[in-house]
């Protein structure tokens, strides 16, 4: 009786191991470009869009709730035309601010970005994702971190001055470009 149940585990296992490996037939993406004309048509998502806030938010003086605009700062292209202009406006509001206080406790800042709409009326959704956050930081030089570090190191025996240190604020300054992404793909009119 053992025996049958190991041969019956080990032909179903078989079964599944052959199951699992057929080729298995993919739906095409639905937003996928098919035409020439249709990759000159879309903005697909995940395509990074470099903005300059108008004004400044930040974690230590802005509410939740606070509305905010901001501009397109270069040309997005979809193929070989301009899908996003430079100067394209846009706006948003703030879901989470907290300023940052004793305790070397940072601020905290979370905004949100209304939908684009282009001059066509095709609206095209934003947000800071992962994308966008590693393109900055590859805009930077990467010592600011290992700076502050180093300064830390140097003062021994004000730890309790340290701990007492208020946090970082988070700040979005007024003229300073960053990237945001395209988070769902959007057609443009012909």
């Amino acid at each position: 009786m053992n025996t049958r149940r190991i041969a019956t585990f080990f032909s179903g296992l078989a079964l599944s191991a052959c199951l699992c490996t057929l080729p298995s037939f993919a739906i095409t993406h639905a937003d996928a470009p098919l035409t020439e004309q249709d990759r000159n048509m879309l903005i697909g998502a995940g395509t990074l869009v470099k903005i300059e806030m108008l004004q400044t938010v930040s974690s230590a003086h802005s509410k939740v709730g606070d509305k905010f605009a901001f501009k397109v700062s270069a040309n997005v292209m979809a193929g070989d035309r301009v899908g996003i202009p430079a100067g394209t406006q846009g706006s948003g509001k703030v879901v989470l601010a907290r300023p940052a206080h004793g305790g070397r406790t940072d601020g905290q800042l979370r905004v949100e970005f209304d939908p684009l709409v282009l001059a066509d009326g095709t609206k095209v959704t934003l947000a800071i994702t992962q994308q966008s956050l590693i393109a900055d930081q590859n805009d930077k030089n990467g010592t600011a971190g290992a700076v502050a570090e180093v300064a830390d190191m140097t003062i021994p025996g004000f730890f309790i001055l340290d701990y007492l240190r208020k946090g970082d604020d988070i700040t979005l300054a007024a003229g300073a470009p960053f990237h945001i992404a395209v988070t769902e793909d959007a057609f443009l009119s012909p």
